[in-house]
Parts: structure tokens; C-alpha cells; sequence
């Protein structure tokens, strides 16, 4: 959608729907009650089925109470939240209107995280698709024939998401029945809130500088920075958001057999490699995309893109290490990583977007999520260590830097043949190097079996 996207709207119209997204996962977290990490514990927790499907619903049914709270307040103060965010109330109508997906998107996810629990794939796979493209044709419909632009998109967002989280969630309560247990929710409650305030830190972490930009700068640098965070996510969502919804349940089996670590270590390259592989490539061709797919005024992006990609990278395997919190129940633990975190990106924040706009934002991530890594797999390796030789992954990052270096001084961004052809005679390379560097230790020698059954997984 980016070429229409870009040719619809401005980048001040992008930059309103970044901001759009930020308040409305702020809501999801303050108020949403989203106990997604809380479910597959418990879940498996459980040896009887009537008990493991009443995890599912009862956790549904706290979430979608909270939601709906959320839902009701963002609408409310529609006029004065937009005019704290956007510095104009004449945004207030698309605040009530995203107000609405906060409750949608927990009907969804709940859903979605159910079906992941039960392992069908496919299943999961059918939905996301029929959700992409009735978002597509909405999208298509509202901006470009019946050209509302702005409206449009807020629109088909809307739609999509309601009957997607209906069907969804007719399909759960089929499948579980519907069983509330006290003591459950009690329980995942319990569980579950110090992960509401780390998940609000973690916001901040990621999307406030959308509003620090906006104060800073201007619309139009949110806009651009959006543009940017979506190459800087492309690792995340198509390669730790697929592992992770995997990991995220089968992390808690590996725990309980005698000599877990192992299987710790070659996850963790193997997820390690496809993000830096993946992020080498998208440093690489993001400006020959971004030229093609835009509009000239949002072709300034592509300078933010690679210090979005190294924070993506070390975000997710920030995730992969909070498990020694999860599993040894102090999830108290990443709040105050998440402090600290917070506390030096948004020092971050200050010294480099009055000067370097949306680049001084991106460069402050980066910067900020290296930071929280190390102080996280410094606290987790007090409680459970998963005993991961980091060496590999700094020479493998280093070389992911290199690679953006070259391809940013030596190689021309012209779109032409022997550009492309450049960049491939370094991405090529600098793919070879990290594979190398990840995975030349002899203890994975004789991992092959596990190796080929995570891959599988993964795929």
C-alpha cells in the first residue's frame, strides 16, 4: 500500500496515522488489560482440557471488560487528547474512530493467540490473509476511488478490524465454550500486571518519540519517521514476530527437559542470523524501494532506515532473553529494565531530535535499544542464565554495520542495474560473514535434527 499511500496522503497525513497508532496502544496498555504472554503459560499449566480452554476465555473475558473501559475513555477525551498530541482539535473524529480498535484488536489477538496455542498454522494463516485482503480492498475503495484520503484510511481500519475480531471470536467460543474461572484470573492478574507497566515503558521506548519529533520538529518528520519504521520493522514482523509466536509457548517445554541450554544457544543464533541476514538486505535496497514505491517528498526516510533495523534486531532479542524473567515468575524484573531503558533513550531523545529531527529519533532507538539489551541479559543472567555466548553476535553486528556503511559511502543510489549489482556484491558477502560468525562453533555440530525441527516451526 506504500505507492498509495505515499501519492494519497502527505507526509503530515502519515505522520497523523503513526501518532493515531501510538495513542491507541498507549490506551491498549494502560487500560487494555492485554494478558498475551500470560496465556500460554497457564495454558500449558493445565493438564485437563475444560481447565486450559477456561484460561483462554476467562483471560478473554478480563481483557475485553478492560478494553472496552479504554474504548470509552479515548473516545471521550477525544478533544483535548488531540489537542495535547497533535497541537489541533480538528483531529478529535479520527481520535473516536481509532478509539474503536482498541477493543477490536484485543477480540483479535485473544483469538489469534488461541489458535497459535492449538497449533494450526494454517488456520492462523487463513485469517491473517482474509483480514490483509479485506484491508486491501477497504483501503483501495476509501482512498482511491472514493478518494477520503486520511478518512478513508481510518475508515477501512475500522471495518476490517470489526469483522475480522467477530468471526474470530466466534470461532474461539466454538471451539472453548464459554468457562470463567475466578481463580484464574486471579492468578493471571496477578502475572500479568507488572507486564501492563513494562509494556507502557516499552511504548514509550519505541513510539514516543513520534510525539518528541512532533514538538520538536514537525508533522512532516513524523511522517517521514514512519515512513522508515516500516523498513526498520520489516525484521521484526517477517522474521522474530513468526519465530516468537513458536517460541513464545514451545520456550516453557525446552525449560523442563534435563539440558535445556543447547536449545537455548541455537535458537537464539538461528533467530539471531535471519534478523542481521535480513536486516543487511533491507539497509541495502530500502532506498531503491522507498524511490520506487513513494512520492519524492518522502524519499529523506531512507537515511533513518538502518538505525531503525539495528534497534528492530535488538528489540526482538531483548524478547528472547526477558524469558529468564517470565520463566522464574519475576516479570517485575522488566519494568525495571524497561526504567532504565526509558530513562536513557529519552535522554537521547532530548540531545538529538532538536538537532537531527527524525534521524536524531532513530539514531536515540538504536542507541537506547543496544542499552537495554546488555542491562536485560545482565539482570536475566542473575535469575535463570541461558548460558548464550554473546562474542558471535557482536562480531555478526559489526559486520551488519559495515555493510551499511559501505553501501551508504561507496554505492551510488541511482536506480540502475549496475547499482543493484553493486549492492549484491556486498550484501552477498557480509550474508556469508554472519552465517559464519553465528554458527562455526563445534557444539552445533551435532544439532542438525533440532536445528531442521526450529527452522520448520519457524517456516
Amino acid at each position: 500500500m506504500l505507492p498509495i499511500y505515499t501519492s494519497y496522503l502527505s507526509p503530515a497525513d502519515y505522520g497523523v496515522i503513526g501518532l493515531l497508532i501510538f495513542l491507541v496502544s498507549l490506551f491498549e496498555i494502560i487500560l487494555g488489560g492485554h494478558m498475551f504472554q500470560a496465556v500460554p503459560k497457564f495454558f500449558h499449566g493445565e493438564d485437563k482440557k475444560e481447565t486450559k480452554n477456561s484460561v483462554v476465555t476467562t483471560a478473554f473475558f478480563v481483557t475485553t471488560f478492560f478494553s472496552g473501559i479504554a474504548c470509552i475513555v479515548m473516545a471521550s477525551f477525544a478533544t483535548p487528547i488531540s489537542g495535547i498530541v497533535f497541537g489541533d482539535e480538528k483531529y478529535k473524529i479520527y481520535i473516536v474512530i481509532f478509539s474503536f480498535l482498541i477493543l477490536t484488536h484485543a477480540l483479535e489477538q485473544y483469538s489469534l493467540t488461541y489458535i497459535r496455542i492449538i497449533k494450526r498454522p494454517w488456520t492462523f494463516f487463513n485469517f491473517s490473509m482474509a483480514k490483509l485482503t479485506l484491508q486491501l480492498s477497504l483501503n483501495i475503495i476509501t482512498i482511491v476511488i472514493l478518494d477520503w484520503g486520511l478518512m478513508g484510511l481510518a475508515i477501512s481500519s475500522l471495518l476490517s478490524s470489526i469483522i475480522i475480531s467477530i468471526v474470530l471470536t466466534t470461532y474461539t467460543f466454538y471451539n472453548t465454550g464459554f468457562r470463567i474461572n475466578i481463580n484464574i484470573a486471579i492468578n493471571i492478574l496477578k502475572f500479568s500486571w507488572p507486564l501492563w507497566i513494562s509494556g507502557l515503558i516499552g511504548l514509550y521506548i519505541g513510539s514516543s518519540n513520534r510525539y518528541f519529533i512532533r514538538i520538536f520538529s514537525s508533522l512532516d518528520d513524523v511522517g517521514l519517521f514512519e515512513l522508515a519504521a516500516k523498513f526498520g520493522a520489516i525484521v521484526g514482523v517477517l522474521v522474530w514476530s513468526p519465530f516468537s509466536q513458536y517460541w513464545q509457548t514451545e520456550r516453557f517445554a525446552i525449560a523442563k527437559t534435563e539440558n535445556p541450554y543447547p536449545a537455548y544457544s541455537l535458537a537464539f543464533r538461528m533467530i539471531a542470523a535471519l534478523l542481521l541476514i535480513s536486516g543487511i538486505w533491507v539497509n541495502a535496497f530500502a532506498t531503491t524501494i522507498i524511490q520506487l514505491m513513494s512520492a519524492s517528498p518522502f524519499h529523506p526516510a531512507v537515511d533513518a532506515v538502518p538505525f531503525l533495523v539495528l534497534s528492530g534486531i535488538f528489540q526482538s532479542l531483548t524478547i528472547f532473553n526477558n524469558f529468564s524473567f517470565m520463566y522464574c515468575n519475576r516479570t517485575f524484573e522488566l519494568t525495571k529494565n524497561n526504567i532504565v531503558a526509558a530513562t536513557m533513550i529519552t535522554m537521547f531523545y532530548l540531545a538529538l531530535i532538536p538537532f537531527y529531527g527524525f534521524v536524531g529519533a532513530s539514531i536515540a532507538l538504536a542507541a537506547g535499544s543496544i542499552i537495554q539489551y546488555s542491562y536485560a541479559l545482565y539482570s536475566a543472567n542473575k535469575l535463570y542464565p541461558l548460558k548464550i555466548n554473546q562474542k558471535p553476535l557482536i562480531v555478526a553486528t559489526l559486520i551488519l554495520s559495515l555493510a551499511a556503511l559501505l553501501d551508504n559511502f561507496l554505492i551510488s543510489q541511482e536506480i540502475s542495474i549496475s547499482t543493484i549489482s553493486s549492492k549484491l556484491l556486498i550484501v552477498i558477502p557480509c550474508t556469508a560473514l554472519v552465517i559464519l560468525s553465528l554458527f562455526e562453533k563445534p557444539e552445533l555440530a551435532g544439532s542438525k535434527s533440532h536445528f531442521l525441527a526450529l527452522l520448520k516451526r519457524h517456516s
